[in-house]
């Protein structure tokens, strides 16, 4: 991959040896975590950073994959909690169909 054309040369090495350096850091990542991180790198971004300025505990930039990651499993979440709730409906009685309240429910 190259590099977009309106990032400078000097600035090019320098991402060069951070995706380098970080990429023997995080260790395992994906084929698709991995070509988005080139992607990122490589329109002109440290894979230190993320585009969603999304910080950790101590006010440092997030990097890529972990920003990445943490957003992927908030959407399982949100997904997993959305199936829940749908699957809680299937219990409840039909329009027509008597429903009948617990004797203490009003106590």
């Amino acid at each position: 991959m190259i590099f977009n054309k309106d990032v400078p040369v000097e600035l090019q090495e320098i991402l060069e040896l951070e995706l380098h350096r970080y990429k023997r850091e995080i260790g395992h990542m994906t084929k698709e975590e991995w070509n988005l991180l080139v992607e990122w790198v490589y329109s002109g971004h440290s894979p230190y950073t993320n585009n969603d300025g999304v910080f950790d505990d101590d006010c440092w930039p997030l990097d890529f994959i972990s920003t990445l990651r943490s957003w992927n499993e908030m959407q399982e979440y949100f997904d997993n909690q959305q199936e829940e709730s749908s699957h809680s409906y299937y219990d409840l009685p039909e329009g027509d169909d008597e429903f009948d309240f617990p004797e203490d429910f009003l106590n």
